[in-house]
């Protein structure tokens, strides 16, 4: 499934304005985009637990049920969306094409609104061979094996296709998202195996990733 990722930047001059995102131009979406659309999600990003300045003030994800149908609705709808983007921000987002490239857990659809979701972001490089197929087939399954079901929900890798243009190079080359269940056994995992998952990233990567935290804030699907 394809799906798109739309970063929105954060900083001292730059407004967002989540409420009306959720309220009204998420909603105006769903309205237009139909069943093409099999979920949208609006996540907040929370700040980092050393209390740096996040780089995002969101993150969002179109997972697309329909792609004909979402490029038809695109061409007949994309003006009405562009005149709304100053409603709620004086920013450009970066904005990328993946596909969900492996997954485990719960289905996307059950990821509830107020849940919290680490969204991890490891970016283009040229030179740097990031080997999904190891992430999909031995890393994700790793790390559900040593946090479990109850520490995540869900689990979900998608591999960048594109810029959003289709043809330029995505700025990340993989984006991560990790829901989380219960926290406090999310954590308690973290304490006693994350230095086994930290000798792990060699083997499918040498990029530092940007990690991100995020409350899901607003979601529709179909």
């Amino acid at each position: 499934m394809n799906c798109i990722t739309v970063l929105y930047p954060a900083g001292p001059d730059i407004r967002f304005d989540a409420d009306y995102y959720r309220d009204s131009h998420l909603v105006t979406i769903m309205n237009l985009y139909g069943a093409s659309i099999k979920r949208f999600e609006l996540r907040k990003v929370l700040p980092a637990p050393d209390g740096s300045a996040p780089a995002f003030n969101a993150a969002v994800n179109i997972w697309i049920a329909d792609e004909k149908a979402f490029g038809e609705a695109g061409q007949k709808h994309g003006e009405t969306l562009v005149k709304d983007v100053p409603n709620f921000t004086n920013a450009m987002p970066t904005i990328q094409n993946d596909v969900v490239y492996g997954e485990a857990g719960k289905d996307l659809n059950a990821m509830k609104v107020g849940g919290s979701c680490l969204t991890i972001l490891y970016p283009y490089q040229d030179g740097d061979t990031f080997n999904h197929d190891y992430y999909r087939d031995s890393h994700l399954p790793m790390i559900m094996k040593l946090c479990g079901t109850e520490a995540i929900s869900r689990f979900e890798l998608r591999k960048g296709l594109s810029g959003q243009d289709g043809s330029s190079a995505p700025l990340y080359t993989a984006t991560i998202n990790i829901y989380i269940g219960d926290q406090t056994a999310f954590d308690e995992a973290g304490k006693q195996h994350n230095q086994t998952m930290i000798d792990d990233v060699p083997n499918f990567s040498q990029v530092q990733p940007l990690i991100v935290p995020t409350e899901v804030y607003g979601a529709a699907g179909n």
